[in-house]
């Protein structure tokens, strides 16, 4: 009943958005940001296709969308994504997200970003997520053709994790699901480059280390996007995003690797 609430919630919102999805740590500087363009209005949405050589062979159709509206100094971003997949013999609803943020520049250097998220991802054993935090961001460079952002800040996070991920040698005796939740530190690096009209390159790093032993317990993420444009609005668009989780909550591999080429739609 919940997934099926998830579900319609995602639906509901994805009215004009996309980008990507990665269980324990959303790749957020994937989606449009208005507030650092000259637009008022600013999207895309990208349906794709994907296979993963998980536990058993994985098939999967998805459909991304992102949106942002400026007001002044002021943007609003929802992002959503839904996946249907099939693994093995079973088909199933295996992932999504909904990403809300709000932004307020205050300056033309700084910028606040409160943000809350809530996702799962069946395949990898992540049942439900739920986050809320806020970011410090430093607009570092904002120029025609390239952009740099640095931001710092704190979330808290709710993580609900099953087995249905684990390798079968890897499974315990008590196959109960796992709730824990946490304040994590929460800083990225982000690099957006135009290479003339036809390329858009957008690369970005993340750090996410719990306060109690930052050395110890993280996640580290990166991500790198290259777009060939076809036209201002159609794009050909390749993908490759990874996570590294120091202390996975179930035996899961510690590092994940997800390739995804698709079409993009932009306005």
């Amino acid at each position: 009943m919940k997934k099926k609430l998830f579900t319609f919630l995602f639906f509901v919102c994805a009215i004009g958005s996309q980008q990507k999805l990665f269980s324990q740590v959303l790749h957020t500087e994937n989606f449009n940001v208005v507030i650092d363009t000259a637009q008022i209005v600013k999207g895309n949405f990208t349906p794709s296709f994907r296979f993963r050589n998980l536990k058993e062979e994985f098939l999967e159709i998805e459909n991304t969308a992102d949106i942002s509206i400026r007001i002044k100094n002021h943007a609003f971003t929802i992002a959503n994504k839904i996946e249907y997949s099939f693994f093995g013999d079973k088909s199933l609803m295996s992932g999504g997200f909904l990403y809300l943020e709000y932004m307020n520049l205050q300056s033309k250097k700084i910028a606040l970003e409160p943000f809350y998220q809530m996702h799962w991802n069946e395949v990898r054993g992540l049942d439900r997520k739920y986050a809320a935090g806020l970011n410090l961001r430093w607009r570092a460079i904002v120029k025609e053709q390239t952009a740099l952002f640095f931001g710092i800040g704190s979330l808290y996070e709710f993580e609900r994790w099953d087995y249905s991920g684990v390798k079968d040698k890897l499974l315990p005796l008590n196959l109960s699901p796992i709730e824990v939740n946490k304040v994590r530190g929460n800083s990225y690096i982000s690099l957006k480059q135009n290479l003339g009209d036809l390329f858009d390159l957008d690369i970005s790093g993340y750090y996410q280390p719990t306060y109690s032993s930052p050395f110890k317990n993280y996640r580290l993420a990166s991500s790198f996007e290259l777009t060939y444009n076809f036209t201002q609005y159609l794009g050909l668009r390749f993908l490759y995003q990874n996570i590294y989780d120091s202390s996975p909550i179930v035996p899961i591999d510690n590092l994940f690797h997800d390739v995804n080429f698709g079409v993009t739609i932009s306005f």
